[in-house]
């Protein structure tokens, strides 16, 4: 699949062309989207994106949140399992970052690292 380019939620232009993304980068940066958007806030109000009940605020719980980012990256028919998630939590600044390991339908693993969840 191909797709435009995105840097930081905004589309990447190169001597006045669209730069395209494809194969594991591509898919890097849908799951980033997907981890980055709100579920029911995507496009028209779609179910696409990640569940936040459980990712942010107090008394959050982490498998309870392993379980909702597992539940969006299934939609995606290119991942076929999600092997390992990492909470970074700073108190201080009050932010969350996860980390993740995916493994593709063709059974190679892409790694995803420090994705910075907004509140």
């Amino acid at each position: 699949m191909k797709s435009p380019k995105l840097q930081d939620r905004d589309l990447v232009i190169e001597n006045n062309d669209l730069v395209m993304i494809d194969d594991d980068e591509e898919l890097i940066q849908s799951v980033k989207n997907t981890l980055l958007t709100r579920k029911g806030e995507g496009f028209l109000g779609s179910e696409d994106g990640t569940s936040y009940d459980n990712l942010l605020g107090k008394g959050t719980s982490q498998e309870e949140a392993r379980d909702d980012i597992i539940e969006a990256l299934s939609k995606d028919e290119r991942v076929g399992s999600v092997t390992n998630i990492t909470f970074i939590d700073d108190p201080v600044s009050r932010t969350r970052k996860i980390s993740l390991t995916i493994q593709k339908q063709d059974e190679t693993e892409l790694t995803i690292d420090e994705v910075e969840l907004n509140a």
